[in-house]
């Protein structure tokens, strides 16, 4: 189960982890986040003369389905996924280390933040619960593994147009070993890429100034596929 994620590389850790329904049923990692989130709310409106008020004892600032706020690192990967759903109602599952869980149905915005760890940006991703959570005592069966790449690989390549540095070899490891790789570019103009299973590397390849997205995806069949990205600049 994922607790964290470093920008330069996925890591897998024993902890509390945030899962999203998939069209099979199951539910696979939705995003690396760095805690499982924390209940909060939109504070309802307050009367400023009631809080100006000394006899006042309390005022109510909290509503009864409380948001959920979960820190994310800004990476690229990641703003896609919480993207890809901007809006949208999601079936999440709350996991904890013993494999109890909470089922529940939020809509997802998100924002970033000016904190920082190491370095690395972070954003907050809040879940708007549509339903209240549902105590699940054993999640294990619910829970579909997903594919990780285990290998460091960086968010951005630099190559030159022409010459020795016109090319860029990237070694890949992931967890199972044996997932299938595919390795596309979003403009084969400017930067083409090739995944050799033999060394289970890929090698990128300038074509031309400017810049292009590669997309590097690890399936395996029973597992829940992972995407990673990499910003390709041709100078």
């Amino acid at each position: 189960m994922f607790n964290s994620i470093e920008d330069r590389a996925l890591s897998e850790h024993q902890g509390s982890g945030i899962y999203s329904k998939k069209a099979n049923g199951k539910y696979s990692l939705f995003l690396p986040v760095t805690g499982t989130g924390e209940n909060g709310a939109t504070p309802a409106q307050l009367d400023k003369t009631a809080i100006g008020n000394r006899q006042a004892t309390s005022v109510e600032g909290r509503q009864e389905n409380p948001q959920k706020t979960l820190p994310f690192f800004t990476h690229r990967d990641n703003i896609n996924v919480l993207e890809s759903v901007k809006g949208q109602v999601v079936d999440f599952l709350r996991v904890l280390p013993d494999m109890t869980a909470f089922k529940y149905s939020g809509k997802v915005s998100y924002k970033l933040n000016n904190t920082d760890v190491g370095s690395l940006e972070q954003g907050e991703m809040t879940i708007t619960p549509e339903t209240s959570d549902e105590y699940v005592e054993n999640c294990y069966d619910l829970i579909e593994d997903t594919v990780v790449f285990t290998s460091a690989i960086d968010d951005t390549a630099k190559l030159t147009s022409t010459g020795e540095g016109s090319t860029k070899t990237i070694a890949l490891a992931t967890n199972p070993s044996d997932a299938t790789i595919t390795a596309t570019s979003d403009t084969a103009g400017v930067a083409t890429v090739a995944y050799t299973s033999s060394t289970n590397s890929i090698t990128i390849t300038a074509v031309a100034s400017g810049s292009a997205i590669i997309k590097l995806v690890a399936s395996k069949s029973g597992y829940a596929s992972f995407t990673r990205t990499i910003l390709v600049v041709v100078e």
